[in-house]
Parts: C-alpha cells; sequence; structure tokens
C-alpha cells in the first residue's frame, strides 16, 4: 500500500486536496502530526482534518495516522530526492490522461458516429452549466466554425427548459452534454427534457461512474485530473477538439463552405493583428 493508493477511488472536494497535499509533501513525519499540527501546515481547520480521514473510510484521523506510521518507513526509504513537486505531477497526471484518451480511441467509428449524428442536428445543442460551462463555450466556439447553427445552453433552470424546446421546434435532433464532476443537481431536468423532447443524447463525461450516463444515447468518457484543488481537464478540451474534427468530417463541402466564409469575414473586418 502506498499512500497513492489510499486516495485512490475517492471523491475529494478541494480542502481535502489540499490536505492530501500537505501530507505527501510531509510523508517523512506525516505519521507523527497531530490534527492541529496537520491543520496548520494545511491551512484548514481540524474538523477538516478529521473530515478528511472519515472521507477515506476511517473511523477517524487516528486510525489514518496509523496506516501511514505502517507504511511510512517504506515510502521513507523510497523518497526521491528530485521528485516531481506538485505542478509537475500534475501534468504528468494529464499527459497519462492523454495517453489514455488515446487508447480509448483505437477504433474511431464511434467518433465518427457521433459526429455524424451532431452534424445531423439543427441546431446543434451544446449544454455545460457551472465547472462544465468553459467547456462547453469552448466547443460552442469552434462547431460554429463547421456547423450553421449551435445553440448554448450555459446556465440551468427553467429558460434552459424553454431553449430545449424550442431548438427542438426549430428541428434539432441532437444534444451535446458536457458534464464534468462534481454533476450539477440542476443538469438533471434538462437532460430529462432532452430525453422527452426525444433528443439523440451525446455526452462527455469523466470515467467515475457520472450519473449522468443513464441520460446518453452515446458517451465519450475521459478522464480528469485531480492532482490540484480542482479538476483539470485537458483530455476534455483534447476530446472535444476531436469532437468538432468529426462535425467537420460528417460533411466536408457544407464545413468547408462555413470555413471559407469565416475566413472571408475575417479579413474584411481584420478580426487579427496578423494573418
Amino acid at each position: 500500500m502506498t499512500f497513492k493508493s489510499i486516495l485512490e477511488g475517492h471523491r475529494l472536494t478541494p480542502v481535502q486536496r489540499r490536505i492530501a497535499q500537505t501530507l505527501a509533501a510531509h510523508l517523512g513525519r506525516a505519521d507523527y502530526l497531530t490534527t492541529s499540527e496537520l491543520a496548520e501546515l494545511a491551512g484548514v481547520s481540524q474538523p477538516s482534518v478529521v473530515r478528511f480521514a472519515t472521507a477515506l473510510g476511517y473511523s477517524g484521523y487516528a486510525e489514518l495516522r496509523r496506516t501511514l506510521r505502517d507504511l511510512g518507513s517504506g515510502e521513507r526509504s523510497q523518497q526521491d530526492p528530485e521528485a516531481l513537486n506538485k505542478y509537475q505531477l500534475a501534468i504528468s497526471e494529464e499527459i497519462a490522461n492523454l495517453s489514455r484518451l488515446s487508447a480509448l480511441l483505437t477504433d474511431g467509428s464511434q467518433l465518427e458516429r457521433i459526429g455524424s449524428i451532431l452534424a445531423a442536428s439543427k441546431p446543434l445543442i451544446i449544454v455545460g452549466v457551472r465547472a462544465s460551462q468553459a467547456l462547453a463555450r469552448y466547443a460552442a466556439f469552434y462547431a460554429r466554425k463547421v456547423h450553421p447553427y449551435v445553440l448554448l445552453v450555459e446556465e440551468a433552470g427553467s429558460s434552459a427548459v424553454d431553449q430545449l424546446y424550442e431548438a427542438h421546434q426549430a428541428g434539432a435532433s441532437a444534444m451535446l452534454v458536457v458534464a464534468m464532476p462534481r454533476w450539477p443537481r440542476d443538469l438533471i431536468p434538462l437532460l430529462e427534457t432532452g430525453r422527452r423532447l426525444g433528443y439523440c443524447m451525446v455526452g462527455l463525461t469523466d470515467q467515475s461512474g457520472s450519473p449522468t450516463l443513464d441520460y446518453m444515447d452515446y458517451s465519450l468518457l475521459v478522464p480528469v485530473g485531480t492532482t490540484l484543488l480542482y479538476d483539470t481537464h485537458a483530455a476534455a478540451l483534447l476530446a472535444l477538439s476531436l469532437l468538432i474534427e468529426a462535425i467537420a468530417d460528417a460533411d466536408p463541402p457544407a464545413a468547408e463552405v462555413l470555413m471559407e466564409a469565416f475566413e472571408s469575414r475575417a479579413s474584411t473586418y481584420q478580426y487579427f493583428l496578423k494573418s
């Protein structure tokens, strides 16, 4: 057992991740730290340290500390003086996530199928709220370069439900839902509405048992980085770019017309400082 293995499979809050980072940085004496000492080092409260231990499945911090003591000597002897710092570890994790995404796409036929479905929906609906909002905006920004009508839904609530109904009346047939953890409760009514309207539901979500999967006809599962306080989404961003590519590949002549039209506007109105 290693300290990393203790953390695996647990969804930690940002405060709990801060505590984990502090323990990882002080493994040489982590098994001797009291709750108050660990709290002070991590810049959190003592109750947060106790909640961290129980989140990992221990009865309390004392039991976690006994586990750290059992594995401490072994990990201390294996410590590399040139070990990666937490910033480098986060980058290494995302490199591994990209490799996992590549392995998932060894057979690109499903991605091509999804691209055809999204390309055929006019308008194409892209949904992403809270942490997924920025990812959905990214997808919509580039999708508009290769798709004639993209509807971005980035807030939940009754107005978003109206958007889904209006898009259905306009002829929409598919929804791309970006749903990275933590999954917002108010996303569920939008997913239920999409199913009710008969949309083909395409989900981009993570690999840790997303509750949104039950609503999806197709899912692209991507790993997220969890080393830092908040999740990182390198694999999700690349996956969205791959989806845009697949949409363009579904109807190359139509995509080319749109791309050429954009370049013409960019030239006419001098969008960019350099061509």
